[in-house]
């Protein structure tokens, strides 16, 4: 079935005037600077996947941790400062094999942070080419090693979340069909309280 919402811009829009009523007034992430972006683009030589632009540009988008499980979005400039220290924390750490002999993970300079949680955790985005491409991963700052992606590129996780507050579904469904570690998660509503993300069994 066709999104009624098929672009990162009309996702927000309708999500939007779901979050409003359920957050308090938060914050807002500042909208991104074009010159800025498309320089960093240029920089990585590859181009950015679809939506991921748009998510950077889009207005009054809330600072708050209202991405599951508790992720709120970063502001340009405060995913490329983190961004610029994974990258140094992965080069002072070095390579070194794991107790299968094959390559420990690394922060990759083709990963994006778009989001943060309290204890340090990033959702990035993938920006390698290939079938990942744009995919959103849960980036563990402790071990390392992304997991089967949580959603398929930025449209999709909004669509999740906009899914889960409209309909009282479960986000994440299709990351734990894939095996993916992270749990469905159910949202935990009360107008002007913070939105809570639970397990949904």
């Amino acid at each position: 079935m066709t999104s009624p919402f098929p672009t990162v811009p009309t996702t927000w829009q309708h999500l939007e005037t779901l979050l409003s009523p359920r957050l308090r007034q938060p914050p807002l992430r500042p909208v991104a600077d074009a010159a800025r972006l498309d320089a960093f683009a240029a920089d990585l030589g590859l181009p950015l996947p679809d939506g991921l632009r748009d998510w950077w540009l889009l207005p009054g988008v809330s600072a708050d941790h209202w991405l599951p499980e508790a992720f709120a979005p970063l502001s340009l400039d405060e995913a490329l400062e983190t961004h610029a220290i994974w990258l140094l924390v992965a080069e002072q750490e070095g390579e070194s094999l794991g107790p299968d002999g094959l390559p420990e993970p690394r922060y990759r300079r083709e990963l994006l942070p778009i989001a943060m949680d309290p204890g340090g955790d990033g959702l990035v985005v993938d920006l390698r080419p290939g079938d990942g491409c744009g995919a959103v991963l849960h980036w563990d700052h402790e071990t390392w090693a992304p997991d089967v992606p949580l959603w398929t590129s930025v449209a999709a996780m909004l669509r999740d979340v906009a899914d889960a507050l409209e309909t009282g579904t479960p986000v994440l469904r299709q990351h734990a069909a894939l095996g993916g570690a992270q749990p469905p998660l159910l949202a935990v509503l009360a107008p002007g309280a913070d939105l809570e993300w639970r397990p949904a069994d």
